[in-house]
């Protein structure tokens, strides 16, 4: 039997760069053709103006985002917030360019290539400080991960990285996803918000011996 983790997430969103650490953890003590992840887009801040509203200058955005990546400080306690306080190279940033950027990486290179990129983009802007709204920042990233540069820039410039992106974005309205991370379990059992490695190895253990949520209480997504 196969498990498949239907995981939602976002670039920017620092809970969903600690659970992609966790998860990868869990993971290592698996065979890969027992697990197999599924990455969907979802963005937290879909509209720049709204930012914009509530951060007026370029420093106070910075300050909006740094508030963030205290977040992770307080899982991941090596984590270096001052040094990348000092890197940062961004101001204004938002979640549509990245993930638009993940699903062109997914078009080229299928959903493990969107995988590769989600994870070495969310090193760029919370490890490294840059600017994951920029296409040169994101067309490194591109090859990092093995695709072509020219091509990436022209498939996420193109019409199909946004039909994609939104097609995951109204997956995740349909199926009462509100926030990020959250992770589906074979497309019917909701895991919602920040798990532990315990939760996440319990559930795979469970449904990879029966099929089904044993030793924790889990809700379909429609039931949520």
């Amino acid at each position: 039997m196969v498990v498949e983790l239907t995981f939602f997430h976002d670039v920017i969103c620092p809970y969903c760069y600690v659970q992609n650490l966790r998860l990868k953890r869990v993971l290592a003590s698996f065979d890969r053709n027992e697990v197999r992840v599924i990455h969907k887009a979802f963005a937290i801040i879909s509209d720049l103006d709204a930012l914009k509203s509530v951060a007026f200058t370029e420093e106070e955005a910075r300050e909006v985002f740094f508030k963030e990546f205290e977040i992770i400080k307080r899982y991941v306690p090596d984590y270096d917030l001052e040094g990348v306080k000092k890197r940062a190279k961004f101001s204004y940033v938002w979640s549509v360019p990245p993930l638009r950027a993940c699903k062109a990486a997914e078009i080229l290179g299928g959903n493990e290539a969107h995988g590769r990129f989600f994870e070495e983009a969310q090193k760029a802007f919370f490890e490294e400080g840059l600017d994951v709204t920029d296409e040169g920042v994101l067309a490194n990233i591109a090859e990092k991960v093995g695709l072509n540069k020219e091509e990436f820039v022209q498939v996420f410039r193109s019409r199909k990285s946004l039909l994609a992106y939104e097609e995951d974005e109204a997956e995740a309205k349909a199926k009462g996803i509100r926030g990020v991370p959250a992770i589906l379990i074979n497309d019917g059992y909701a895991l919602r918000g920040l798990q532990s490695e315990e939760t996440l190895r319990t559930v795979i253990e469970d449904f990879l011996q029966y099929g089904e949520p044993k030793r924790l209480q889990l809700k379909l997504y429609w039931e949520s």
